[in-house]
């Protein structure tokens, strides 16, 4: 059974990594007794019946907030909009200008235009982001000629992501790596981001992943409209 919580109302006990949670709500002990450890508000579920425990719990009241609830309620993709007519644009001197793409997936240096020196050549609609020397960055949708709406880190991406869903980006591929998979290191809204560390650990070269954790990173890769291969 789903969780009936509403966005932003407080939860009884919520999933902080895969089988471990964190119980707001003392009242919920006597379920949880026998089906694992307890230490302070920690709960970590030893038993394999992890589906009858959650049901058991919300039969009785009590509002558990999973993963994959955290999954289910992660902001969705902004409306698609298809890239229209080119547009040509002079950035700045010093002036990095990428767009987001879906083949690659992620950020790609905008292509030059023929003419006048130094000017990219952008679509209407595209996502850009911009970079000023070693300064942060900052992110437009091409309204149209000479006509760049802002947009916050995280509409961005969201824009970009559902923008290269409507060229059928390439499924992402796990590596192996030590003690399970390795995920690339992709440009993920800040709520994605931070739910993905909730069941994987940073690494120099992307985020390492339990194999037994790989259905939560596909549900979290389905809310950008991305699959695993």
């Amino acid at each position: 059974m789903p969780s009936r919580r509403r966005p932003g109302a407080p939860c009884d006990i919520e999933e902080l990594r895969p089988g471990l949670f964190i119980v707001h709500n003392p009242a919920a002990g006597p379920v949880l007794s026998g089906e694992g450890e307890r230490e302070g508000d920690r709960f970590r579920l030893t038993s394999w019946r992890r589906d009858g425990l959650v049901a058991r719990l919300r039969s009785r009241g009590f509002d558990v907030l999973t993963l994959a609830d955290q999954i289910d309620a992660l902001p969705p993709l902004a409306t698609a909009v298809p890239p229209g007519d080119p547009v040509r644009h002079q950035p700045a001197a010093g002036d990095r200008i990428s767009h987001f793409a879906g083949r690659p997936l992620g950020w790609a240096p905008a292509p030059s235009a023929p003419a006048p020196p130094g000017a990219v050549e952008l679509r209407v609609g595209w996502v850009i982001r911009r970079r000023r020397g070693r300064g942060p960055a900052d992110y437009f949708r091409v309204a149209g000629p000479g006509r760049l709406v802002g947009l916050d880190p995280d509409e961005a991406l969201l824009a970009g992501y559902a923008q290269a869903a409507l060229d059928a980006p390439d499924p992402v591929a796990l590596a192996p790596a030590p003690d399970g998979l390795l995920l690339p290191d992709l440009p993920l809204p800040a709520p994605h981001r931070a739910l993905l560390g909730r069941f994987a650990d940073r690494a120099p070269d992307g985020w390492r992943i339990a194999a037994e954790a790989r259905p939560l990173l596909a549900d979290l890769l389905a809310r950008l409209g991305l699959l695993l291969a």
